[in-house]
């Protein structure tokens, strides 16, 4: 039988190696006290975690220190780059704080698959257990508040330190959990490190190396991007996997973007926007989604399931996909498409004395007010996205002396 948390390691790895924005953390190996020089991280006597899988049961002190810096420095680094997007606005650093959400939330997987105590009991950004790491984090944001060019050397110093701190990490275990992921996480560091040095440069300045070696730097800068091949503990290829990070089964976590495979197989995107808003893609259909800031995510055998926290306090599962539901309510309408004048949302709807999840349609259409004049009508519909049905449509007053022609 296939070993379950081999499964979610797989998956978890997935996501960590989809696109460009895969890095790990900022920092840890130069910091006193929380690094590869730490007094602690020299132990070598062995301790068992609790509800660890079988055959990987039994961690060293220094592995299990090792797992609890990465996953505050994966925070750190997120932290950082999310403040360094609202302060310049560049797009490279909002697209790796999300991926180094999902970095932080990898480690915590091994965490939990480990029975190890969590070091970020409470993920409030800018802050955290190790003080080390607090005033790592404040020095670079400050320094990365002075211009542009120094930010984006703030990004590379951050993944400088990443890719030292995983060397060292990946020399002091033989653990195979950990090993697959710190490999995938320090190949997504160098292709972090490109993309910083590159800005850096066209930004008229240069970047030395501060923790690997420069001939280390040189070699990366020198090579092309890495491609997001997945290695099992065999280093064989694996193929055929989701790119996606679930999560343990049946834990419910805040809603990421990326890619995700729901029930029969089908596949969904779900897109950060700017103000804080999302949009979820499937099929060629693009929805909307001022619900997604405040759903939760959840793992199952099959796919993974999206719950919407509704103002009622309810969670509504959402079990119909946007392309299905846009057919639904156009076909309603009388619209082939969804046009320049129409738009798709998934949001919040009071129907009657019910707070339901709904896709609403709005569209505007040609219609001829008694078979005769012209006119513009604005229609609406709206598709419940727990169970599919047409719970309401909207035309203005008029509309039973217009002629509505298929468009």
């Amino acid at each position: 039988m296939i070993n379950m948390n081999k499964i979610l390691l797989f998956s978890l790895i997935s996501i960590l190696m989809a696109s460009i924005v895969i890095a790990a953390g900022a920092d840890g190996a130069s910091v006193p006290g929380t690094g590869m020089n730490s007094p602690d991280m020299g132990k070598t006597e062995k301790s068992q975690a609790v509800g660890s899988a079988p055959e990987q049961g039994i961690l060293t002190d220094e592995e299990i220190a090792g797992l609890k810096l990465m996953r505050e420095e994966e925070k750190l680094a997120r932290d950082v780059y999310m403040v360094l997007y609202d302060e310049w606005n560049l797009p490279i650093f909002n697209n790796i704080a999300n991926s180094e959400q999902t970095h932080t939330d990898a480690v915590k997987t091994l965490l939990d698959m480990y029975g190890i105590e969590d070091p970020v009991s409470i993920d409030e950004p800018g802050v955290f257990a190790n003080q080390e790491l607090q005033t790592l984090y404040d020095d670079l944001v400050n320094q990365g508040s002075t211009s542009l060019l120094e930010a984006l050397i703030v990004g590379a110093t951050v993944e400088d330190l990443d890719i030292f701190d995983l060397n060292e990490l990946i020399a002091q275990t033989e653990n195979q959990d950990i090993l697959l992921v710190y490999n995938n996480l320090v190949k997504g560091s160098r292709n972090h490190m490109r993309s910083f040095v590159e800005q850096i440069e066209n930004n008229g300045g240069t970047y030395t190396a501060q923790y690997i070696e420069q001939s280390e730097l040189d070699e990366i800068l020198g090579s092309s991007h890495e491609s997001g091949l997945l290695l099992d503990e065999n280093s064989n290829i694996i193929r055929g996997v989701s790119s996606e990070l679930r999560g343990p089964q049946g834990q419910r976590r805040m809603l990421q973007p990326g890619n995700y495979q729901v029930s029969g197989g089908r596949g969904i995107n779900i897109q950060q926007q700017a103000n804080n808003r999302m949009m979820i893609q499937t099929d060629g259909i693009s929805v909307d989604c001022p619900l997604c800031p405040e759903m939760t995510q959840e793992r199952v055998q099959n796919g993974t399931r999206f719950y919407a926290k509704l103002s009622n306090g309810r969670n509504a599962e959402i079990k119909i996909m946007p392309d299905t539901a846009s057919q639904t309510a156009l076909q309603r309408l009388n619209l082939r498409n969804c046009t320049d004048d129409c738009s798709i949302e998934l949001k919040e709807a009071n129907i009657g004395n019910q707070v339901r999840a709904v896709y609403e349609v709005q569209a505007q259409r040609n219609s001829k007010v008694f078979g005769i004049f012209s006119a513009r009508m604005q229609v609406q519909a709206q598709v419940d996205a727990e169970t599919g049905e047409v719970i309401q449509v909207n035309k203005p007053w008029w509309a039973f002396l217009a002629v509505e022609p298929e468009e």
